[in-house]
């Protein structure tokens, strides 16, 4: 707070930045006095407006009291990326990109309005900290193989890794948290005690996998009618049409060895 460095929060879509959602953003830390321990007394509250968030105290009727210099964070939309670029932003300090895991769509080089977003807030310091928060909702995100991360599906809970790019004074480190003791033990997992694996997400960190239905009979290598193969993030899927009398499937399982005779 005494440096006044203000902070840039990045969401994938517009609609993550607007009404109740931004407004709610910093609540936690109001109702539970961290603000006015922070600034020592001067602010009680965080109040957004118009893509801003600021430090404030409220009247007695209930209306946020604020100035432009108490503004403490921006608000940026990646699908909406093109409205930023012509503003400066010589003191935030902290950039983060908050859910940039998703089980669901992406955007287009989303990976490339990332940077751009990053350069529209740096431009040529070089003392702006990034952190990417995301929950581990699906293992296959473009953002790790455009950086580079080729161990996170292997990492176990509580680890980090930390990644160096050649010369460059670039680095990431990755961390896979860790869920302590109370976190798994919480009385309010018993809301989550369902036998659904993916439910594991929520109450122990572990990743959110989809449920497939399993190899539904055994079968020869003479039943298969056709072998083909998927290629996707870096993995290898070998694919199999099985014919065994009136049933028909397809079974894909990994592929640990090279594919032979392309």
């Amino acid at each position: 707070m005494k440096e006044k460095r203000q902070i840039a929060y990045v969401r994938r879509w517009k609609e993550d930045l607007t009404g109740r959602r931004a407004a709610t953003l910093f609540s936690g830390l109001v109702e539970n006095g961290e603000v006015t321990k922070l600034t020592q007394g001067e602010f009680t509250g965080i109040h957004y407006w118009a893509g801003k968030w600021y430090l404030c105290n409220y009247d007695e009727a209930g209306k946020a009291i604020y100035a432009d210099q108490d503004i403490i964070c921006f608000a940026f939309a990646l699908s909406d990326n093109e409205h930023n670029k012509s503003t400066s932003y010589p003191n935030v300090g902290i950039i983060i990109f908050d859910e940039f895991l998703t089980n669901s769509l992406y955007l287009n080089e989303e990976f490339v309005a990332f940077m751009n977003t990053v350069s529209t807030i740096v431009r040529r310091r070089e003392d702006v900290k990034i952190y990417m928060l995301g929950n581990t909702v699906n293992k296959f995100c473009p953002y790790f193989k455009e950086m580079g991360l080729e161990h996170i599906q292997k990492m176990q809970q509580g680890t980090i890794d930390v990644y160096a790019y050649g010369n460059s004074a670039l680095t990431v480190a990755v961390e896979y948290c860790k869920s302590n003791t109370d976190t798994k033990n919480k009385e309010a997992n018993k809301y989550f005690a369902f036998n659904n694996p993916k439910l594991e997400m929520i109450t122990g960190g572990a990743w959110e996998l989809n449920m497939y239905p399993h190899l539904p009979h055994k079968y020869k290598p003479r039943d298969i009618l056709l072998t083909y193969f998927i290629e996707f993030n870096d993995n290898i899927y070998q694919c199999e049409v099985i014919s065994l009398g009136d049933v028909w499937f397809t079974y894909i399982h990994v592929k640990t060895t090279p594919i032979k005779g392309k």
